[in-house]
């Protein structure tokens, strides 16, 4: 089964493939935005997880960390745009970012004091904390645009 960024990526090859024939719907522009900005998300995460040092020094980790903890605090705060909703679907958007705001805290707690007992303990952890936090923030996301 593909991935939901390989998913993200045949649709974005799609709408592409229209704009290059001049047929893309002009209503489709808010959700060809969307599409970009959630593909940029995942493939920064991804690369974070990639580039996870294996090591313990604290100071290398705690620069990866530092990188990773900040572009998850954006996610909090970012785009919060989507088309008008009415009352429930309000209720929605401040539930879901409730519920991602709350995993964040969650994910950081594992880092407050942390110190690595093998090589690769942070590569697994923080690519732990990310795939908790992705699933919790397209849930998010979907209450502004779902696709």
């Amino acid at each position: 089964m593909a991935t939901l960024l390989e998913q993200y990526l045949k649709k974005q090859a799609d709408y592409n493939s229209q704009m290059a024939e001049n047929s893309f719907p002009p209503d489709e522009a808010i959700v060809m935005q969307e599409l970009n900005y959630r593909i940029c998300i995942l493939e920064t995460f991804r690369s974070f997880c990639r580039t996870a040092p294996l090591t313990t020094d604290v100071k290398v980790l705690g620069y990866h960390y530092q990188l990773v903890n900040a572009y998850v605090r954006f996610l909090l705060n970012e785009r919060k745009f989507g088309p008008k909703t009415d009352e429930a679907g309000q209720k929605k958007r401040e539930t879901a970012y409730v519920s991602l705001e709350r995993v964040v805290q969650n994910g950081a707690k594992q880092f407050s004091s942390f110190t690595a007992s093998s090589q690769d303990q942070y590569k697994k952890i923080i690519s732990g904390m990310i795939n908790t936090i992705l699933p919790v923030w397209i849930q998010y996301r979907n209450t502004y645009i779902n696709f």
